[in-house]
């Protein structure tokens, strides 16, 4: 629905409830003889307005009523300080104390430093011996490939040198 249509209800309500004064009552009706649309608006709500005027209400059996006032009552703390504001502010301070004690600076005790240190002696021992194996594979592979490259090349150039001196000797 958009603002028009909007608009355009809020106007057939106000008609239906007797709102409207009679300059815009006029100007609707107006408007709804050059409108299908709205002049079928217009009689649905009608009718709809009729059909609620029919319906009888019947007010609730007064047990029902007191019973029903009493609920809010029932459920309202006891102790004043119990009020859901005041228990949002008590459960804010346990998470405002958490939070400083968070943001304190801690400083590690002599033993954990000791065991730190050692920790980090290990990673690094470890990474040498990886970088190390890592580095002797990497030169074996370069190391036979160029091997293989060069004496193949190295090769066939002896032997072609080796032809090109027969050929010339004869």
């Amino acid at each position: 629905m958009n603002e028009y249509d909007e608009k355009r209800e809020q106007q057939i309500n106000a008609l239906l409830d007797g709102e409207l004064s009679d300059t815009d009552s006029d100007q609707l009706k107006t408007a709804a003889d050059g409108d299908h649309d709205l002049a079928r608006a217009i009689i649905e709500a009608w009718q709809l307005h009729e059909a609620m005027e029919a319906v009888d209400v019947e007010l609730a059996p007064s047990s029902l009523r007191k019973r029903l006032k009493a609920i809010p009552r029932e459920q309202r703390p006891a102790v004043g300080w119990l009020q859901p504001r005041w228990v949002m502010a008590l459960a804010a301070i346990p998470l405002v104390v958490i939070a400083i004690g968070l943001s304190q600076p801690q400083t590690p005790s002599a033993d954990e430093v000791v065991q730190a240190r050692q920790d980090l002696a290990v990673a690094f021992a470890y990474l040498d011996r990886a970088g190390n194996r890592a580095g002797h594979q990497v030169q074996s592979q370069v190391g036979d490939a160029i091997n293989e490259v060069v004496t193949g090349t190295v090769l066939r150039n002896i032997k072609s040198q080796q032809l090109f001196s027969k050929e010339k000797k004869a």
